[in-house]
């Protein structure tokens, strides 16, 4: 990811307001990656992401080159790795453990109320259409048939999180070379 930073255009700036500028990295230009280019299909691999995986690892292993991070955590809208990366045990134990004071306790206690109006299905050539809910108070709840209802704790609420944060896209490798130079020709034209 090394050179990502290289296509930003430098810009002068007084660190200490002492009149002395410095030639900075204008880390503020910003590109977006068109929703119709991720969504075409031939574009894109499907990945879900393993414990140990990183963004540098991903692009060394699609790319051949580590410095390939950066289109691995823009084609997925990454902006912060640390938040937006799935998290693995222990980690994801101990966020949950400060989120909620223990793993007792976000196991056993509620975060919402679920009303099913269409559940999980996977037809037969593979297309998963996902469950679709309300979220309804826990009297409408005590209403619904058993099978119509769900009750998510935390931790089950923090997990359903995670877990989606797993699937990402990875740009087949042949686009690189045409994203790479739109993407310099953005960041420093400001185009």
């Amino acid at each position: 990811m090394s050179n990502y930073f290289s296509y930003f255009p430098l810009v002068a700036h007084d660190l200490k307001g002492d009149g002395k500028f410095v030639a900075l990295q204008n880390i503020m230009r910003r590109f977006k990656i068109k929703s119709s280019v991720k969504s075409a299909v031939g574009v894109y691999h499907s990945y879900d992401i393993q414990a140990g995986d990183r963004p540098d690892t991903i692009a060394h292993k699609y790319y051949g080159n580590s410095k390939w991070a950066w289109v691995v955590l823009h084609f997925n809208d990454i902006q912060d790795p640390l938040w937006d990366w799935p998290m693995f045990d222990p980690m994801f134990s101990d966020y949950v453990k400060n989120k909620y004071g223990s793993l007792a306790s976000a196991s056993t206690t509620i975060h919402e109320y679920r009303w099913i109006y269409q559940e999980r299905e996977i037809s037969y050539d593979g297309i998963v259409t996902p469950e679709k809910y309300y979220i309804v108070d826990e009297t409408t709840y005590n209403t619904l048939n058993i099978n119509e209802r769900k009750a998510v704790t935390q931790y089950d609420y923090e997990t359903e999180i995670n877990d989606a944060k797993r699937k990402i896209n990875i740009l087949d490798a042949k686009y690189l070379p045409q994203l790479e130079a739109e993407v310099k020709n953005i960041i420093k034209n400001g185009l």
